[in-house]
């Protein structure tokens, strides 16, 4: 998460969205008063080599609560307040919901010696969890909660107008964070059956029609 006072905007970081990247990128035009939260210790290496601050001002003191990367967008309204939440303009990404279960379970099981299969997987906490955690980032009292919410899929192109609207010096430059896991190439419909396939749609179905995702 970052919230940035010197430029106006908010960005709420969803899992399995290339978060990590685009929180990088804007961290190399954040100013002293703004909130950056840490990245695990391999990305912060990479932000650092990027340009990028490092986590500030994410603890209380200066803020009333400590603000944690995937923070709702519920909680953070109430730690911040309604009028700073409000003045800022605030966007999250949202990704293909059959594609983020796929990419999140190669993800979890990547040093596993014995992986469970995806079938497994799936009928585990897992994708649920994701469903759960990702729709409250970036949704209050089941609405909307952001001003814009950016597709992973071109997600180049939609960070690129978000920059230019906020008036951002430069131009993103989005590195390549949390990559290799998956295999190169692997398209995410091979992985499921009808039934698995079901499940999903199930799990994310508001943000599926909020979006207009299909399989």
């Amino acid at each position: 998460m970052i919230l940035s006072r010197q430029h106006g905007f908010i960005f709420m970081k969803t899992l399995k969205t290339a978060g990590t990247s685009v929180e990088i990128a804007l961290s190399r035009v954040c100013g002293p008063e703004d909130v950056i939260t840490p990245l695990p210790a391999e990305d912060e290496v990479l932000r650092r080599e990027r340009g990028g601050r490092p986590p500030q001002n994410y603890e209380s003191p200066p803020l009333p609560h400590r603000v944690t990367e995937h923070i709702r967008a519920g909680k953070l309204r109430r730690i911040i307040g309604w009028q700073e939440w409000s003045s800022h303009y605030r966007f999250a990404i949202e990704r293909n919901p059959w594609d983020a279960v796929v990419s999140l379970y190669f993800w979890v099981t990547r040093n596993l010696d014995d992986p469970p299969t995806f079938e497994e997987y799936l009928a585990g906490p897992r994708p649920e969890t994701l469903a759960v955690r990702n729709f409250q980032m970036y949704h209050f009292e089941g609405k909307v909660a952001v001003d814009r919410v950016l597709r992973y899929e071109h997600l180049a192109d939609d960070l690129a107008e978000v920059w230019h609207h906020l008036g951002l010096p430069g131009e993103p430059d989005l590195p390549r964070a949390k990559g290799g896991a998956r295999p190169a190439g692997a398209d995410y419909r091979r992985f499921y059956t009808e039934e698995s396939a079901a499940r999903v749609a199930e799990l994310f179905a508001q943000p599926i029609q909020e979006m207009g995702y299909s399989f």
